[in-house]
């Protein structure tokens, strides 16, 4: 249950995050901006994940995600100060593959050790 609310908490602190206005986010953070989207999409797929760990990752996790992602880039075309950005979906991509891959790394260390 904790799991779950860690991924609604994230899922809504991305999407506020990233649909507001250049001008109301807090300065210095186009720094650490490809980073920041990795991350917050690895938290995402983090807490999907071990909030729902019956369900299938790719289907239920990684697909929609990504998808969420995109619609992130395209709501933000028509935000002022911000912008249509390939290199943030990639950056969002890294996040929840990093999480898929570490997931499938653990199943078969778990599986061998059975």
């Amino acid at each position: 249950m904790l799991w779950r609310i860690s991924f609604w908490l994230c899922f809504g602190l991305t999407a506020y995050l990233s649909l507001l206005p250049q001008e109301f986010l807090p300065s210095g953070i186009n720094i650490w901006d490809k980073l920041s989207h990795s991350i917050a999409f690895a938290a995402l797929a983090l807490s999907a994940a071990l909030g729902w760990p019956e369900k299938d990752f790719v289907r239920s996790v990684l697909i929609p995600l990504l998808l969420f992602g995109i619609l992130i880039e395209v709501l933000q075309y028509f935000i002022p100060g911000r912008e249509f950005s390939l290199l943030d979906m990639l950056a969002d991509a890294v996040g929840i593959f990093i999480v898929w891959i570490g997931i499938r790394v653990l199943q078969t260390v778990s599986a061998k050790a059975t």
